[in-house]
């Protein structure tokens, strides 16, 4: 080949090349009824911390498979299982958000729940409202808890546990006070780990 027509097809299949770089996306899924104002901004903010494209799919119905009459809470593991099952196509990963209380067995509430090295994660917004406490309505610290609580379950998506340190983000919430205490991004050894 010539060193004229080299030139130019060098060109184009760097150009090909660079065209198939994947773009990882996360999927940020209502399930129910879901505020947009919270969806828009956790979007955001997600896409600042994780450098990744974050997308709102489309909202699946509310969970009324996982109510549990008597505690007046939604199971969280099958809602989780059916997220599992609608991952839309070039989802790297994907977060369902919820406005319903979430429980798993053994424990009162959970903010979320996440599959272990996994692609799908779930919160709730519910205990994360200051209004479920009886208090006034603060959309700020409703959009902070909401971005420590989508990182916390991503991170558990990434393969990370726990992490003993209360201000990293991957800290176990028992309460909203331990949610309140932490960063919303990890400790230094857990960003290695991850």
């Amino acid at each position: 080949m010539g060193k004229k027509l080299f030139i130019p097809f060098l060109i184009v299949v760097l150009l090909f090349l660079m065209g198939q770089k994947r773009m990882e996306r996360v999927y940020l899924i209502p399930i129910g009824e879901v505020d947009e104002r919270v969806l828009e901004g956790l979007k955001t903010s997600l896409r600042e911390k994780f450098h990744l494209e974050v997308v709102i799919g489309e909202a699946l119905p509310k969970p009324d498979y996982a109510y549990n009459r008597r505690r007046r809470q939604y199971h969280s593991s099958p809602i989780l299982d059916n997220l599992s099952r609608n991952i839309p196509s070039g989802a790297y990963r994907v977060l369902g958000i919820t406005e319903w209380d979430l429980y798993v067995p053994n424990l009162n509430f959970v903010f979320g729940q996440a599959q272990m090295g996994g692609r799908t994660a779930l919160i709730s917004l519910a205990r994360l409202r200051e209004e479920f406490w009886g208090r006034r309505p603060n959309e700020k610290l409703l959009a902070e808890r909401t971005l420590k609580e989508a990182v916390h379950e991503l991170g558990h998506t990434l393969g990370l546990e726990h992490c003993p340190n209360p201000k990293c983000v991957m800290h176990f919430s028992n309460s909203l006070q331990d949610t309140d205490i932490k960063d919303s991004w990890f400790c230094p050894e857990c960003e290695i780990r991850r």
